[in-house]
């Protein structure tokens, strides 16, 4: 019987875990979250680990483990997900998940699919992609979308880590009491990436437009123009106070959205490290596609400008911008005793 085994099958477990550790690699959503968010994010050309899984049975029960480590989920297909992970028995290898909520009109998706999820999964990263009013709505932070027709932003990204502490049984969460998915787990990190602010441009007045973003809430005190009042959680202070990192990502937005998020951010008043990327990403040709309408082509890069004198940023890949930039930063940031890596970093001197 062995001797019909092929020498890799021959090696110890110990031998073959190893090597498919090699064969692992990072989830390509995770390198892609500073783009234009897409339903193609998790899609990736390196298949090595599932022809493995194929080679025998033996490789199969080895790799499987290693291969659902990283998992996507399409949030309509929350029920066939679950029973095939019980019975796969594989929950407790998941550590990064990847929800998706592709809903349209006559397939809507519950906001609160966490509740469930995270009964049976413990991941310690989270990446959601979806609406920005779906994203609002998971966070308990309704959204006004009133302009939505301008920014046309079908999906944005929402990128929460921790550090991993295994979930203890005797103590089970109850989900069911929590109301946002900042509530689910003690989440220390956020990216958020809000897409681009270009559509807008080609409209009358832009700068009165409001973006649908839920940062817009939270660096508000209201929705200009109306008497609704935020429906933040109340417990919002606090959730934001655990964050330590946050990176914001979107692509010429307005000078003063720039301001509210900024006041967003100053209400996570435990962050140690601080980035932002408000221009495009060096393979994004979003600029020259919508610069085909009907805007000025001056008024992103002026906005992008003013906002600069606000938010320091991660934008040195822009070569046109990058001694204007600095520049700006200098001005701002050199009187308080900022210091200037070279590659885009500033620290406390």
């Amino acid at each position: 019987m062995a001797a019909s085994l092929s020498p890799l099958e021959l090696l110890p477990n110990e031998l073959l875990d190893q090597i498919i550790s090699y064969l692992s690699t990072e989830p390509p959503s995770f390198g892609q979250i500073h783009h234009v968010p897409s339903l193609q994010l998790t899609q990736s050309q390196t298949k090595d680990l599932k022809n493995l899984e194929l080679c025998s049975r033996r490789l199969f029960q080895l790799v499987r483990p290693q291969l659902f480590t990283h998992v996507r989920l399409n949030l309509y297909d929350e029920p066939k997900f679950h029973i095939f992970m019980i019975k796969s028995n594989l929950c407790q290898n998941v550590k990064s998940l990847v929800a998706i909520a592709d809903e349209t009109p006559d397939r809507p998706v519950d906001p609160f699919w966490w509740r469930r999820v995270l009964l049976y999964l413990d991941p310690r990263r989270v990446l959601l992609i979806g609406p920005p009013v779906f994203i609002g709505n998971t966070l308990d932070s309704p959204i006004n979308d009133g302009h939505h027709w301008a920014f046309d932003l079908p999906l944005q990204i929402l990128f929460l880590e921790r550090e991993y502490i295994p979930s203890d049984p005797s103590q089970p969460l109850k989900m069911e009491k929590c109301t946002s998915l900042l509530e689910s787990r003690r989440w220390t990190s956020m990216t958020f990436n809000e897409s681009s602010s270009l559509k807008a441009y080609n409209h009358y007045e832009y700068f009165l437009s409001r973006v649908p973003s839920v940062l817009a809430e939270w660096g508000s005190s209201g929705v200009r123009g109306s008497t609704r009042s935020l429906q933040q959680p109340i417990n919002l202070p606090n959730l934001l106070r655990r964050l330590t990192y946050f990176s914001y990502t979107a692509v010429f937005p307005f000078y003063n959205h720039s301001q509210i998020v900024l006041d967003a951010v100053v209400r996570m008043r435990c962050l140690e490290r601080l980035d932002v990327q408000l221009a495009p990403s060096r393979d994004n040709h979003i600029t020259e596609l919508e610069q085909r309408g009907s805007m000025d082509p001056n008024d992103p890069w002026m906005e992008l400008v003013t906002s600069y004198s606000l938010i320091g940023c991660g934008d040195l890949h822009v070569e046109a911008m990058r001694q204007d930039l600095l520049a700006v930063l200098g001005d701002v940031m050199g009187d308080g005793g900022w210091v200037h890596d070279g590659r885009g970093v500033w620290k406390r001197g």
